[in-house]
């Protein structure tokens, strides 16, 4: 059959269309209540980044290890990113590869063994929870499905077909495994297997080609190592030498990708709480049959039945003397211990489908073995590379039951169909609970904490600032950031129409130029500092409470500053940077704790730049001989700055510690921007910033410091 008639052939394939209906739905619904926090913003930014200034990806985000992860993940999404700088088209990027991946397994399933096998593998793997989780957001990982199915395909190509050529494809894939995530290193080891089953079929060219594009494909990461003298490299053998221990958490996360859920609901009115009792049944059921799958790979493995291989791969088996396919020899009548050995090797690597069963069991079960053994903390993400190998364990064994059954005879009819049944349950019931988990999520049954932020919440907050900026004609938008929002906000807020600054709240509070009129402020679920020095120095009117979906909402204020008395005002400050406002610094209680705020105004503009932000460090020395000369520092960051805007700085007194008579204030400044790398016209993009040079501020007086009263 020509390859136009094997497309025909595939697209008439009826069962094709439902299957990936079902993963497409799944993957795509609600898509916009996706996460989007630091990792998800920082790979799409840095993939639209590298479109828009023209920079090569050196690195992609730093690991939980500390190690930088190669960049194989921005090149992938720089093909939404060069379409729309929205996260939404990363996000169904991620799902359309994910839904390609059960198509893949479909097709491998189907190619190696039988058309029902491919069915039910397929159709588990698109129902699955965790898997359906891990297919709705940006990161790394979440890639890594349909390159597992193509690596293991490879392997299968030179394995149980021995045709030449698989291990320029296998190497290419491996390497952008690694990539993605590092634990999937341990691949390797179903690679080497693959060369020692299919030795004849390894060509010198295809190992060459294999080698050249590892080292293409990691050249910029390669760069990006040395100059910083593999600093990684050096991580990765410390935590190499921490002491390991052995545990049994690899396989619970191994049944939790078998599981229609993850956890129970902590909210008794979810959907997915209410179907519990009618879910409970699915995972003892489903880590059964992959035992089962194990098993009947075991037995295809030592079975020298050969019939009994083309029987359960649903194939014809091999023509004797096929080139391509090991013969096994006569067996010596006396031999020795080595040539009894050697007999025994030829006669397995003779039969190809009794390799394959062996891959299958290789890749599902050394993963497991080394992972056992760990010195970190494991994830359940550590696990993606196993998939679709469970479902396709299950899809065999049930497969195998169907057609001895069907070899049985009429009689046993009740119990085929009865098979047919149980995989059909076993079907709606992960469908069931992967659309309950997906419908809470987008309802808000599920509660975020302050970590937890979804992609459209983000949006849908910095969009009603904008408009509401818009309608009132007002020119300016603030927007309060902490640790978990700063990197998500900073870059969705580059989308506004009105022009934006953004200013970390742990500690400051920027207000708008009172020439400049009122302004919006957008604050933050959980900023709780923001409201109290609003108390004390703006006028704000609280517009609206922006939704955040499954926490806190936000808040919409308009503000304006409250104009400085004259007879507080000061004529000191820091040349060319800061104006005191007030000659004194205000105790101010917050939160069963004292602080110290200080009044200054903007005298020089900074615009928004390219990962750029824009920080005052300041430290009071408390003046009072009962607290020992004790200073507190406080550091205030801002996306941009505009001269004539006011800039609060609080400064938290440790607990019981009285209020001193007056404070000494020291500043300095500095500016964070990219760490870019340039080798000639290459210019590398990197996940890592640098700090100007740390400049101290001097102030109208020609010294280093401004003391201002304090009670």
């Amino acid at each position: 059959m020509d390859l136009l008639g094997k497309i025909r052939s595939w697209l008439c394939t009826w069962e094709i269309y439902p299957i990936l209906f079902v993963a497409a739905f799944l993957r795509f619904y609600q898509i916009s209540t996706s996460e989007f926090d630091g990792d998800q913003a920082i790979v799409f930014r840095m993939a639209h980044d590298a479109v828009y200034h023209g920079l090569l990806p050196a690195t992609s985000n730093i690991a939980s290890i500390r190690v930088v992860n190669p960049p194989a993940v921005i090149y992938l999404l720089m093909l939404p990113a060069a379409f729309s700088a929205n996260p939404l088209w990363g996000d169904l990027f991620v799902g359309l590869f994910n839904v390609i991946a059960v198509l893949l397994t479909y097709i491998f399933v189907r190619r190696y063994y039988t058309r029902l096998a491919a069915i039910i593998a397929s159709l588990l793997y698109a129902t699955a929870a965790e898997p359906v989780y891990f297919s709705r957001f940006i990161w790394q990982q979440n890639l890594i499905a349909p390159f597992v199915v193509l690596f293991i395909f490879a392997l299968f190509w030179g394995v149980v077909e021995r045709r030449r050529g698989w291990l320029f494809p296998a190497l290419l894939l491996l390497g952008i495994l690694i990539q993605l995530h590092e634990t999937t290193i341990i691949l390797c080891v179903p690679l080497l297997v693959a060369l020692l089953l299919a030795p004849g079929t390894v060509r010198w060219r295809d190992l060459t080609l294999g080698i050249a594009s590892l080292l293409l494909i990691f050249f910029p990461y390669l760069l990006w190592e040395f100059s910083t003298k593999f600093a990684d490299l050096n991580t990765i053998i410390q935590v190499s030498m921490l002491h390991a221990r052995f545990d049994n958490q690899a396989l619970f996360y191994y049944g939790l990708f078998l599981s229609p859920y993850d956890h129970i609901p902590t909210n008794i009115h979810s959907l997915l709480y209410a179907l519990i009792p009618f879910l409970e049944w699915v995972l003892p059921v489903m880590l059964l049959f992959v035992v089962c799958g194990l098993v009947a790979s075991v037995v295809g493995v030592v079975s020298r039945h050969r019939m009994w291989e083309a029987f359960h791969a649903g194939k014809q088996e091999p023509a004797q003397g096929d080139a391509s396919v090991p013969t096994a020899h006569p067996p010596d009548p006396h031999p020795n211990a080595l040539e009894g050995l050697q007999t025994m090797w030829t006669e397995f690597r003779s039969a190809p489908q009794r390799c394959g069963f062996f891959l299958l069991l290789v890749w599902q079960i050394v993963p497991i073995l080394f992972l056992s053994r760990h010195a970190v903390p494991l994830f359940p993400y550590y696990l993606l590379l196993l998939m679709p190998g469970p479902f396709i364990l299950i899809g065999l064994f049930l497969s195998t039951v169907v057609c001895w059954l069907q070899r049985r005879g009429r009689q046993w009819h009740i119990l085929h169909y009865g098979v047919y049944a149980l995989a059909c349950l076993l079907i709606i019931a992960q469908f069931l609970g992967s659309m309950t988990a997906i419908t809470d999520q987008a309802s808000g049954n599920v509660p975020h904490g302050y970590s937890y932020n979804t992609l459209n919440s983000l949006q849908d907050a910095l969009a009603e600032a904008d408009q509401l900026a818009q309608r009132r004609h007002l020119n300016h938008v603030y927007i309060t950031t902490d640790q978990f929002t700063q990197v998500a906000l900073r870059y969705l807020s580059e989308q506004m129409q009105t022009p934006t600054t953004l200013f970390d709240a742990s500690h400051c509070l920027v207000l708008p130029n009172p020439a400049a009129g009122p302004a919006v402020l957008l604050v933050g679920p959980y900023d709780q500092l923001t409201g109290v020095l609003l108390g004390q120095f703006a006028i704000a009117t609280l517009i609206d409470h922006p939704e955040r979906l499954g926490g806190v909402p936000f808040q919409l204020y308009i503000f304006q500053p409250i104009a400085a008395s004259k007879l507080t005002s000061s004529n000191e400050g820091f040349v060319n940077n800061l104006q005191l406002l007030d000659n004194q610094a205000q105790p101010l209680n917050f939160n069963s704790s004292t602080l110290l705020t200080s009044r200054w105004s903007f005298m020089r503009s900074a615009s928004p730049k390219y990962r750029t932000t824009y920080t005052y460090a300041m430290k009071a020395l408390f003046n009072d001989s009962s607290n020992g000369g004790l200073s507190v520092s406080s550091q205030c960051i801002s996306t941009s700055m505009r001269a004539g805007d006011q800039l609060i700085v609080t400064f938290e007194l440790p607990k019981g510690t009285s209020v001193p008579p007056s404070v000494t204030i020291f500043a300095t400044t500095y500016s964070t921007t990219p760490l870019d790398l340039s080798y000639g016209p290459i210019h590398l993009e990197n996940v890592s910033d640098q700090n100007t040079h740390l400049a101290t501020l001097q102030t109208t007086a020609g010294t280093a410091s401004i003391t201002l009263p304090a009670s």
